[in-house]
C-alpha cells in the first residue's frame, strides 16, 4: 500500500493508496486516470492520475487545480515511480499551503 498520511487535505477519492509501492509496470491493470483527489480550503484540489490509463508507456500526472479551472492548473508535473510521485505530491501540497 501507498502511505498517504502526509496528505493534509480531505481525501474525496482514493484508488491510489491500495496500490503497491513497487514499479508501476507490475500493477498496470490498476493505473487509471482517476487515482486520487484531495480537497483543500479556497477551492483548491490535488489531483493524481495515470495517463494514458492502463498503458505501460504512461506516467503519473499530478495537478493542483484552483476553483475547478482544469484548463489552467496552478501546478502540473509527472512521475514515473511511486517514490517520485510522492515527492511531487509533497511539492504540490506546498504550493497549495
Amino acid at each position: 500500500m501507498i502511505d498517504l498520511t502526509f496528505i493534509t487535505g480531505k481525501i474525496t477519492h482514493d484508488d491510489l493508496s491500495p496500490l503497491n509501492n513497487i514499479d508501476p509496470s507490475y500493477q498496470i491493470e490498476s493505473l487509471k486516470e482517476d487515482l486520487l483527489q484531495v480537497e483543500y480550503p479556497a477551492s483548491m484540489l490535488l489531483d493524481v492520475g495515470w495517463y494514458p490509463s492502463f498503458n505501460i508507456t504512461g506516467c503519473f500526472q499530478i495537478r493542483v487545480i484552483k476553483e475547478y479551472d482544469w484548463d489552467t492548473p496552478l501546478f502540473s508535473s509527472q512521475a514515473n515511480t511511486v517514490q517520485s510521485l510522492i515527492e511531487e505530491m509533497i511539492i504540490a501540497q506546498k504550493i497549495i499551503n
